[in-house]
């Protein structure tokens, strides 16, 4: 059965009489209020937990934030100091930034500043960083101008990762692999399987 992104205030809010509702999300905070600035209404709540699913798969991400607010007529939730915790059968990564924002009209998640990423998949240590960066969840990929992961013995430089149900795929335009001899080459495609495997093309460029 597909499944989105959903996210539900827990807490209802009472501002005016209104309560405010923001469907498709599940949203847990601590504390929160609201305030009026240039005539425009904001919502603002401290210490937030958010559950999401990516369609049609069982990965799971969960967001934390120190403080996420949103502006009226806007489906966009800005957080700040995210940690995401992509988890799934073979997968617990985590993604670190100093801000961020939820844009929950087209199911995207986007992180700027700092991004670093660690953590297992498909029995690989992880670890690396990144530029600004995509997550959709409706396509089940992560995009970013640079992506630069540490796997094994190689460092990976690339832009696009997409989440399948028995491998990770990296793409780039091209992707840059150097290993631990420092011997750099480059490619379009590599995969890492469930089981732990890197796959890469049999053609390989040396730069």
């Amino acid at each position: 059965m597909p499944r989105s992104i959903y996210v539900y205030l827990l807490a209802l809010f009472f501002l005016i009489g209104s309560i405010l509702f923001l469907s498709s999300f599940f949203l847990n905070s601590t504390t929160s209020k609201f305030e009026k600035q240039n005539s425009e209404i904001i919502f603002e709540a401290n210490n937030i937990s958010i559950n999401l699913d990516f369609k049609e798969s069982d990965l799971r991400l969960n967001l934390k934030s120190s403080m996420v607010n949103s502006l009226k007529e806007e489906k966009n939730l800005y957080v700040y100091q995210p940690r995401i915790n992509l988890e799934g059968k073979e997968i617990s990564m985590l993604f670190t930034s100093n801000k961020g924002k939820i844009a929950y009209g087209i199911n995207t998640i986007h992180l700027e500043d700092n991004i670093k990423i660690n953590g297992i998949a498909n029995t690989k240590k992880i670890e690396g960083r990144a530029g600004p960066v995509e997550i959709n969840l409706d396509k089940r990929k992560l995009f970013s101008d640079k992506i630069n992961l540490f796997i094994e013995e190689y460092e990976i430089s690339f832009n696009e990762i997409t989440f399948e149900e028995e491998e990770m795929i990296f793409k780039g335009n091209p992707i840059y692999l150097k290993d631990k001899d420092g011997l750099k080459t480059n490619t379009s495609l590599i995969k890492l399987k469930s089981n732990g495997e890197l796959i890469f093309p049999n053609k390989m460029n040396i730069e």
